[in-house]
């Protein structure tokens, strides 16, 4: 009787009830426990799933201890009898209640144990879990193997992904943590799905840290997974330690991936602790980069790398803040095993500081080794140096090598290492060389152009020299050396400020016939825009050529702006790129138009990036409608930026507009077949634009002067040119329309039917067939089989037919599949290709035929024309004379159609000078390059104004330089001299006369045209233009109001009201950086000049009054001369005592200062001040003056022609207190201030200088001369009365 009999069904239901329903015990058996003393108890050892249970054996029952399976350390069964359980370090012993010499019990304990194990990890032994298993004898292990392999028939299915859900469970129970459901769904089904075998963590990112720890210690005996990734997440300390311990235990995880997870120095050594601990770990790929290491953490390291069994194929420890100590180590340990320099392919140390000495790393490079890929960036070691260590030991295998963020040792006067040019020689498998922010000096790009010149082992490599700042001497040695270097099949050489040297560096790329991948990106950004042109050309022309290979272009944040518009005329009818990045160019809407236009008909597109060009939803717009007509453009990444603004305009119609786009490109993703007649009718208008009326001239003069031959009787040459030229006249009708013809030769090829449709569709057939036959041998077999694992249940014969008649119908594949994919997916790709050969295929016949009529007509004409000319000659006459010349001039044109060149085809992208004229056709037709550019813009052209400038001149010319310019009638705006060097016997009144006399010229400084750019500038000063203030424009005044308030108020207003108008008129054309620097320097100095002339005006006045009064009493000339004296010296005085007391430099008072409406408004303060200081001397002459006065108020006499007839004053609310004989000033009460009254333009100069023909005949013209003598005598007068100087106190109160 067994021990299972004797647990009675009442201590079974009590077990039960202890353990809950949930529980499924699979074995039960009653023990005897030790106990003190020699005393013995019952106990029932339940064997669950995954646990053991030890209960008592009384009812009712309860669990007096627990253990999991994995916690056991060791099985010892040294009697038949005895079962010994070692956990967590403690010995468990346990006796059946059986006859001491039977051992059958111990032996099913030990087979439950052993079975459920298994179950949960069925491709571990036992003895990997259980680190000890002792059961003596040792035949009874393998009658225990045996009944193992019998219990689970032979091999056992481990279910999805090596049995993890399982698993999982498992360690769920181990760790005492709930089991979640859709942990084991995802990995049941997605990761199986996709038959990956890597664990990736940021997966199950969202549970909590605790809820990881299982998920990570599944892995600990699972065999499926044979990588685990924790990239980039922060995890516990717990589920750190739980990485640690599945690299102590697993058996397959051969990549281990824990870049930035905070790990330090510590963690290192727990490590490598765990990985000399499993000696059976096949890993092959460490990386622990990112992580805060240090030399400490690479010394832990370095100990299993250099005891690694098999080697590692992939190291990765860059940006782990190592030093030249902790790479030395690392080195030495790689240096070490001999198995890593024959496994090793990957090495990474990137951003450690390597400035100190690195020979161990040099030597383990200069080793034969296996290095496929080296990154050394950011490591601030010496690139030559390191190349000495490459020649050695990396030429034969290393294929990517990074080197950028370094520099080329610390001596500037350093020569370059031959070891540097000589591995590029000797290379045979680089790919990919990064040279990437090395500030690479030229002796450097040189020998690395030359090496890859002259190496013809290696192809297809990668160039990174972006952000090199290569300038002007790396563009010369790059244009010099790029185009032999015909390894290279992609070049980076962005954000190296080349500028406008980039076109000739450009220029040289498209001799290079192997670069498929350029980036240009980032050199135009501070480039001057007169150079932008050349640059934008240079790249146009060679994406034009016909046998560019170029496939992807990028431009990108180089702020073209409408300078991009001539790239995108190109791009209809470009032919090799793929790929095109022109993101951050700020093209804007007219942009977009452009890039639609060409999308129209571009064929070839594959990829265009274009956000970050202010492009709004007019110019999406217009992209949605463009690729409705698009087939090949199939990935466009959304532009963000751009997007980001129209949605707070117009969210709905961005919306509809990017799913549009979006659709169409989705659209063009599935492979389709588009007609060719599009592109037939494309090439025709290439090849025709410019040529048609190119042939139709010649077939003109060609045809006349055979005809003439034939009138004139006489055929020079025979009967057989005049035969040939009229033959040459029928080949040029017929070959305009040559490539049409060609066409419809292709289209009546493909309506009698084309081969290669006939050709796939019979293929479609017999795939058809053979897909059926394969099916149906494959339900047979699958039959078979299950006949031969089951053939109880398919014995009967009915059973069989109804599972084959079953999969019969399931195996059925429709005939229009395969149609569908062999003729209209495979098929279209290519007829595609076809339809493109043939369109290649005709142009060149059309291209070359259409060349040659030209060529024949030019030249048979030109004959024909010499033989006429010839026999007109020997005749007499005028007639002959006149045709001789016409001859003469027809052969010279002719001529001269045969010399010009072909290049240079973008000059007829040039518009005409003026808009009017008619188009001129071209002496000699232009190239198939010149035909695909498609004409500039109207668009661009009102966005941006500037006229293109001609390729042959350097400099600009001035447009308005050769026009006449008008009677100068102004006083110069610079002093000629200083005050203080002026001849003290000078008399200041000599030429005043002259000066003001009509017709008179004065040198002064040469006017600005009204077209210039300084024109609003200068009516922002206030400065009148030529058509307000010219003497000639206006005549005669016809009356005493002209010099009235009205018409001063009316001549400010014009003033300013156009001054306003210029200011907010948009700019004439678009200026340089540079030119806009200058500007508003230049603004500057003429707001400081003219602020320092305004003050010398008011002496002016004082002066040329009191001169008027000297010219218009010649009887008192005596008299006046000593009064004006006095003034002249008194004002001397007060302006050197004004100059003294501001501690300023002397004015130049030489020159007559400029009148205008910009002198500033502190000339009535000024003038007060003058007043004052004259006080002292004017009252000896205040009776004189005043008596003069009195004189010349009673003389009734025409006052036009006085000093300043055309001189007018600004109103200044002073009416009142000034007594003219006019009433053109408005009276107002205390002084106040008139409304139209301005600071900055006190002095009106709308009749400046004015003077007509009638000299003083003009009577009504002398009321302003008449107010500004009345107010200097005024003024003079006023300085001695008391109620003068109140009046003056007001007037300069303003």
């Amino acid at each position: 009787m067994t021990g299972r009999n004797i647990i009675t069904r009442e201590l079974s239901d009590s077990i039960r009830q202890c353990l809950g329903r949930k529980v499924k015990l699979t074995l039960k058996v009653l023990v005897k426990v030790e106990t003190k003393g020699d005393k013995t108890e019952n106990r029932v050892l339940a064997f669950a799933s995954c646990r053991l249970f030890v209960l008592t054996a009384k009812v009712p029952t309860r669990v007096d201890q627990h253990f999991h399976y994995l916690d056991i350390q060791g099985i010892e069964s040294r009697r038949p009898n005895q079962l010994c359980l070692t956990v967590c370090d403690r010995v468990y012993t346990y006796y059946t209640t059986h006859e001491e010499n039977s051992s059958h019990e111990v032996d099913t304990m030990v087979l439950s144990l052993s079975t459920a194990l298994k179950n949960i990890f069925p491709a571990v032994p036992l003895t990997h879990i259980i680190r000890k298993v002792d059961i003596q004898p040792s035949k009874r292990m393998l009658q225990l193997e045996e009944l193992e392999r019998a219990t689970l028939g032979g091999t056992r299915d481990m279910g999805p992904c090596g049995g993890f859900s399982t698993q999982y469970m498992c360690m769920c129970d181990y760790h005492a943590l709930p089991y979640r459901e859709e942990v084991a769904w995802d990995v049941d089904t997605i990761y199986l799905s996709h038959d990956t075998r890597e664990l990736y963590l940021h997966d199950f990112d969202y549970l909590e840290q605790k809820d990881l720890i299982p998920i990570i210690s599944a892995l600990e005996y699972n065999t499926w997974f044979r990588k685990l990734r924790c990239s980039h997440s922060k995890l516990s300390h717990e589920a750190i330690e739980r990485i640690l311990h599945v690299v102590s235990k697993s058996l397959s995880i051969e990549e281990l991936y824990l870049d930035n997870i905070g790990a330090k120095a510590e963690f290192a050594n727990k490590l490598s602790l765990a990985l000399l601990s499993n000696s059976n770990i096949p890993l092959q790929k460490l990386d622990i980069s990112h992580n805060p290491l240090e030399d400490k953490g690479a010394v832990h390291i370095s100990n299993p790398i250099g005891r690694q069994a098999k080697g590692l194929s992939h190291l990765n420890l860059s940006h782990c803040g190592l030093t030249g100590k902790g790479v030395n180590m690392l080195a030495h340990s790689l240096s070490v095993n001999k198995y890593m320099c024959q496994t090793l392919t990957f090495l990474s140390l990137g951003g450690n500081s390597l400035r100190d000495d690195i020979n161990n790393l040099y030597n383990f490079l200069a080793q034969p080794n296996a290095l496929k890929t080296l990154d050394l960036s950011a490591t601030e070691c010496a690139i030559d140096a390191v190349f000495g260590a490459l020649l050695r030991g990396c030429t034969s295998s290393l294929s990517h090598l990074n080197l950028s963020r370094n520099s080329f040792g610390s001596k500037k006067t350093r020569e370059m290492l031959p070891s540097f040019k000589q591995y590029f020689t000797s290379t045979l498998a680089l790919k990919s060389l990064t040279l990437s922010h090395c500030k690479l000096p030229a002796d450097a790009l040189k020998n690395v152009l030359l090496g890859l010149a002259c190496n013809e082992n290696i192809s297809e490599v990668e160039l990174d020299l972006s952000s090199n700042q290569l300038g002007g001497t790396g563009a010369q040695i790059l244009e010099s050396c790029i185009h032999g270097v015909r390894c290279l099949s992609a070049l980076d050489i962005s954000d190296n400020g080349l500028e406008s040297q980039l076109g000739p560096v450009v220029d040289a790329i498209s001799k290079n016939k192997s670069i498929k991948k350029l980036d240009l990106g980032r050199n135009l950004i501070n480039i001057k825009s007169k150079h932008v042109y050349p640059v934008v050309e240079s790249i146009v022309k060679m994406i034009q050529e016909e046998d560019c290979v170029l496939e992807s272009l990028s431009i990108n944040d180089s702020r073209l702006k409408t300078d991009l518009h001539n790239l995108l005329n190109a791009l209809g009818s470009n032919h090799c790129l793929r790929n095109l990045d022109i993101s951050g160019n700020y093209m804007g809407d007219s942009g977009a138009r452009l890039l639609a236009k060409a999308l129209q008909i571009n064929s070839k597109l594959q990829y265009i990036s274009y956000d970050r060009n202010n492009v709004t939803l007019q110019g999406y717009s217009d992209i949605a409608y463009a690729l409705q007509s698009n087939y090949s453009v199939k990935f466009m990444p959304f532009p963000v930026h751009d997007c980001m603004l129209c949605m707070k305009t117009a969210p709905e119609r961005t919306e509809n507009l990017m799913r549009r786009i979006q659709d169409t490109l989705f659209r063009n993703v599935s492979p389709m077949k588009y007609s060719n007649g599009q592109a037939f009718r494309l090439q025709q208008g290439f090849l025709l634009s410019s040529t048609q009326q190119q042939v139709d001239r010649l077939v003109l003069q060609t045809g006349e002067v055979v005809r003439t031959l034939r009138r004139s009787g006489m055929e020079y040459g025979g009967s057989n040119s005049l035969q040939w030229a009229e033959g040459l006249i029928s080949d040029a009708d017929n070959s305009k329309q040559l490539i049409s013809h060609l066409h419809d030769v292709v289209l009546r090829r493909d309506e009698a039917g084309n081969p290669i449709e006939t050709k796939l569709h019979q293929i479609s057939s017999d795939l058809h067939a053979v897909i059926t036959n394969y099916l149906q041998d494959t339900v047979e077999s699958m039959v078979r089989s299950a006949q031969d694992k089951c053939p109880n249940v398919l014995s009967e014969e009915k059973v069989v037919d109804d599972v084959r008649a079953a999969c019969m119908a399931k195996s059925q594949l429709s005939s229009q599949l395969v149609e569908t994919a062999i003729v209209e997916q495979a098929g279209s790709v290519i007829l595609n290709k076809v339809n493109e050969v043939n369109l290649a295929i005709a142009s060149t016949v059309s291209d070359r035929v259409i060349d040659e009529v030209v060529d024949s007509l030019s030249k048979t004409c030109k004959n024909l024309q010499s033989g006429e000319g010839h026999r007109k000659r020997a005749s007499t006459g005028t007639e002959m004379g006149s045709r001789e010349r016409g001859s003469s001039e027809s052969s010279s044109r002719s001529e001269r159609s045969d010399t010009v060149s072909q290049g240079d085809d973008t000059t007829s992208q040039k518009s005409d000078p003026s808009p009017l004229a008619t188009p001129q056709l071209a002496s000699k037709r232009k190239s198939l390059h010149g035909r695909k550019l498609r004409p500039q813009s109207v668009v661009a052209e009102s966005l941006d104004s500037v006229s293109e400038l001609p390729s042959s001149c350097g400099q600009l010319q001035h447009l308005g330089k050769a026009r006449p310019r008008r009677v100068k009638t102004r006083a110069p705006t610079r002093p000629m001299g200083r005050a203080d060097l002026v001849e003290e016997d000078h008399d200041i009144s000599e030429g005043v006369d002259t000066f003001f006399r009509p017709g008179s010229s004065t040198p002064t400084t040469p006017l600005i045209s009204p077209d210039s750019e300084n024109s609003p500038r200068l009516l922002k000063y206030g400065s009148t233009s030529s058509v307000e203030s010219s003497p000639h424009t206006g005549g005669a005044r016809t009356g005493s109001e002209r010099g009235s308030i009205e018409s001063l108020t009316r001549s400010d207003s014009l003033a300013r009201s156009e001054s306003d108008v210029t200011r907010d008129s948009p700019r004439p054309r678009t200026k340089s950086r540079d030119t806009e620097e200058e500007d508003e320097e230049e603004e500057e100095e003429q707001s400081t000049c003219i602020e320092e002339k305004s003050r010398s005006v008011s002496s002016l006045i004082g002066k040329l009054a009191n001169e008027a009064v000297l010219k218009r009493s010649p009887d008192m000339s005596a008299r006046k001369a000593s009064t004006s004296s006095n003034i002249s010296s008194i004002d001397d005085k007060s302006r050197c005592d004004e100059d003294s007391k501001e501690d300023s430099p002397p004015r130049k008072m030489a020159g007559l200062p400029k009148f205008g409406m910009g002198i500033g408004g502190n000339i009535l303060a000024e003038m007060k001040m003058m007043q004052e200081k004259r006080t002292s001397v004017l009252n000896k002459v205040g009776t004189d003056l005043e008596d003069d006065r009195d004189r010349e108020e009673g003389r009734k006499e025409n006052p036009s022609g006085g000093l300043l007839a055309g001189v007018r004053l600004r109103s200044t609310g002073l009416a009142d207190s000034l007594k003219s004989p006019t009433n053109g000033f408005p009276r107002g009460s205390g002084g106040s201030k008139s409304p139209n009254f301005n600071r900055d333009s006190c002095i009106d100069t709308t009749g400046e200088y004015e003077s007509g023909d009638g000299g003083e005949e003009d009577g009504p013209s002398s009321a302003p001369v008449r107010s500004v003598r009345e107010m200097a005598a005024h003024l003079a007068r006023g300085s001695v009365g008391e109620e003068s100087t109140g009046a003056g106190g007001d007037f300069s109160g303003r």
